[in-house]
């Protein structure tokens, strides 16, 4: 699912509240116009929407600047015009002349009419097509006119055309010195002190050509990106349109600087906090490459806390404090008086522009590059060296812990196979012995079983005779007893009956002495066998236990080869990642140094054509040198523009090299919890071969790693990543509870709840530096 971080709008918020406050105002109190004038591309709607955020209503339309008269109309009658530059197009010239009341300049195509856009707080912004009457009755009379100057460009004789007709209609004029500054290295683009001097020198001279001597323009250098310069703007602001008018607009600004930080330090931590939580509920795709959700989430952040126009904390009036001092220093230089400017003047003017671009310039931009440019070149290319260095080190290292793990795993295995020989060898030996013993325990049983079938014969022999020896008692106990006479026969048949009895008895007693002796042979032999049984059960015991440890060293085996596969995915993936990083990085760093290159070569030819224009052909051209001198002061403001904008360019491909290295440093940072939140699988049997991979929801690494990088980019690190990032992963898990399956709108309702608890004051006042 695409997800898109929405960059707070601080022009959004400066008007949310400059419309709050004029609602607390009268509806009866004085309109406030003020008019924003100058060449094109000298600030004039960054001034505007630093003070009043009129970005918030162009952002409503398709506004164009350049070619037509924006109107921003806030409640309760304040309104800003965003004219149309001068000096670059002539009838877009004649446009601004017409919206200031100013005479149309005769030589410029002539217009009749023109187009007023005007914009509303919640409205569709309209458009009307104005005759110059109709535009004229509708009476917008400038109560301030800011003078939006580029001192770096030279004040050329179009300049000073323009203001002298302007200061016929309008005196109340502040000329607002717009300092390019890079926002993240706070180096000045081209202007330099001599360029100030003489800009504010021309000033002066159409000011007191038209107005007298005694009359001093009010000049105010500032920054319209970082706002420096801004609070002597307002004083000199309120002093010109004076009373209630000053004091409105000076409560009105005052209100948005004094609200703004706050609401958009808010409103960050809550876009900051929907990534966190978006992040949470996402999980590695299985990729190697760069471009997993992760990556891109990160990357998005990235590029949202870098385009904060975070400035460093600088005096506020440094930059007016500096024009000032030069603008008085040229107001008291005794040679500045109101004459006519000399062609001396002008030559000494223009080759001096002339000098600084040749040498001075191109010296600057040479430092530049090295600085900004060559040198962080230099530390992304030695980094990516370093990180194949460290590649193939920890190539080298998971070879070699591989390879003593499965060499391990082979010694285990050898003493394995011992271990089985020598278990096979005591089975063998144990079943050798069951086999021989096994005879004599079926012989032991079947002598056993022929005693047994005897002693019950001899059994039965005796309960025989003890049955004729008690018929035969009782026979001679009758005849005692009788009187009769017993006959022979009888009495011979008792003696053959008590011999037999007699016999019996004997034959009886030695069957049963023998079935002793024959007994006592065989518990001996039982006792034989049952030392033999020991014997062979000790050795089963041994036997067993041997089995077990095989076992259980087998079971070691197993755990160590799943570790070892385990371990080579591991490291597989790891190098993988590490592969794809290198080239990620190789081949952003080469397209940027390819676009660096073709520019440069681009400032080269630029630099060349300027030097030709110098040269004496040049001049034959012209019929005066006055003419000649006032071209050449155009071709320098031209080449000053291309110069301004390849010095912006410098910055933005130092930001970009930066942004390389500072990629590396996310890829790694997200393979670390691409790792970590996978699982892998393994069949269970042979050899424990990758099976595939489990992908868990990041949860709270996700919202980790976000509060990482945002801490790293805005404020910086100390100590150990790993510390560092353990520390705000515990923060995290302090915040309640991250089901294994989370719901991204649940996720968001418990960062909400605990949104002071992820940022400390040190993040707040990092942001709040974009607004003061």
């Amino acid at each position: 699912m695409y997800f898109q971080l929405t960059p707070p709008s601080i022009s959004k918020i400066r008007a949310k509240f400059i419309i709050e406050k004029l609602s607390k105002f009268p509806q009866n109190i004085s309109s406030i116009n003020i008019f924003a004038t100058g060449r094109t591309h000298s600030g004039k709607t960054t001034l505007g929407n630093r003070l009043l955020g009129i970005d918030y209503f162009l952002s409503t339309g398709r506004q164009d600047c350049t070619k037509e008269i924006n109107l921003i109309e806030f409640p309760i009658g304040l309104k800003y015009f965003d004219l149309p530059g001068v000096c670059s197009d002539d009838r877009l010239e004649n446009y601004n002349r017409v919206a200031l009341n100013v005479p149309q300049f005769e030589e410029f195509p002539f217009v009749d009419e023109l187009t007023l856009a005007r914009y509303k707080d919640n409205q569709s912004p309209s458009e009307q097509n104005l005759s110059i009457s109709h535009y004229a009755s509708l009476n917008f009379k400038p109560d301030l006119v800011y003078y939006l100057i580029a001192p770096e460009k030279q004040f050329a004789r179009g300049d000073r055309k323009y203001l002298r007709d302007l200061l016929k209609r309008h005196q109340n004029i502040i000329y607002v010195f717009n300092m390019f500054v890079n926002k993240q290295t706070g180096v000045s683009y081209s202007a330099t002190e001599a360029n100030i001097q003489d800009v504010a020198t021309q000033i002066i001279k159409v000011y007191r050509s038209i107005l007298g001597d005694n009359h001093k323009p009010v000049i105010v250098g500032v920054n319209c990106w970082t706002g420096e310069g801004i609070s002597e703007l307002l004083h000199q602001s309120k002093e010109m349109l004076s009373g209630d008018k000053g004091r409105i607009f000076e409560s009105l600004i005052e209100y948005q600087q004094q609200k703004t930080p706050d609401e958009y330090v808010n409103q960050v931590k809550r876009e900051l906090i929907r990534l966190y939580a978006h992040a949470a509920c996402q999980r590695a795709t299985g990729s190697d490459t760069c471009d997993q959700p992760l990556h891109k989430l990160c990357y998005d952040l990235f590029d949202f806390l870098v385009s904060l126009p975070i400035q460093s904390q600088e005096s506020d009036n440094s930059i007016s404090e500096q024009v000032s001092r030069i603008v008085n220093q040229v107001s008291s230089d005794s040679n500045q008086e109101s004459q006519a400017e000399s062609l001396e003047d002008k030559m000494d003017y223009v080759f001096r522009a002339v000098g600084y671009i040749v040498k001075e310039g191109i010296d600057s931009f040479n430092e530049l590059i090295k600085i900004y440019i060559s040198e962080v070149q230099r530390q992304a290319y030695e980094m990516r060296d370093r990180e194949f260095e460290e590649f193939q080190k920890n190539k080298e290292s998971y070879r070699e812990q591989l390879d003593s793990q499965w060499n391990l795993i082979l010694s285990d295995v050898q003493d394995l196979n011992r271990k089985t020989n020598q278990i096979e060898s005591l089975e063998t030996e144990i079943n050798n012995a069951i086999e021989d013993l096994q005879p004599r325990i079926d012989d032991h049983q079947s002598r056993y079983l022929d005693l047994l079938s005897r002693r019950q014969n001899l059994s039965s022999r005796i309960d025989r005779w003890k049955a004729r020896l008690d018929r035969y008692n009782a026979n001679i106990d009758k005849i005692n007893r009788s009187s009769a006479t017993l006959t022979y026969e009888a009495r011979q048949s008792l003696d053959q009956e008590s011999d037999y009895l007699d016999r019996e008895r004997s034959s009886i007693q030695s069957e049963n002495s023998y079935l002793d002796s024959l007994i006592s042979n065989w518990e001996r032999a039982a006792q034989s066998l049952d030392a033999e049984k020991e014997k062979i059960q000790a050795k089963v015991e041994r036997y067993n236990n041997q089995l077990k440890k095989r076992n259980q060293q087998q079971q070691s085996i197993r755990q160590k080869l799943k570790s070892h596969n385990e371990s080579q995915q591991n490291a597989q993936e790891e190098i993988n990642f590490l592969i794809e990083l290198i080239k990620a990085f190789n081949k952003e760093l080469t397209k940027v140094d390819e676009r660096i290159n073709k520019r440069i070569d681009e400032m080269n030819f630029h630099g060349k054509e300027i030097r030709n224009r110098l040269s004496d052909n040049y001049f034959e051209q012209f019929s005066s040198m006055e003419d000649a001198i006032n071209e050449l002061q155009e071709v320098i403001n031209r080449c000053l523009d291309e110069m301004s904008t390849f010095e912006q360019q410098i910055f933005q491909f130092h930001q970009e090299l930066n942004s390389c290295i500072f990629r590396l440093n996310i890829n790694k940072m997200v393979t670390q919890v691409l790792q970590k939140t996978t699982e892998h699988y393994f069949d269970e049997s042979g050899k424990f071969e990758y099976r595939g991979s489990n992908y868990h929801y990041f949860r709270q690494d996700g919202i980790a790693i976000g509060l990482a990088l945002t801490t790293i980019t805005l404020v910086g690190m100390e100590g150990e990543y790993g510390d560092f990032y353990k520390n705000l992963l515990q923060k995290v898990e302090r915040l309640g509870y991250f089901p294994p399956n989370p719901v991204e709108i649940q996720i968001l309702g418990l960062l909400e709840s605990n949104i002071n608890l992820l940022f400390d004051s040190s993040f707040e006042q990092v942001i709040q530096q974009a607004v003061l």
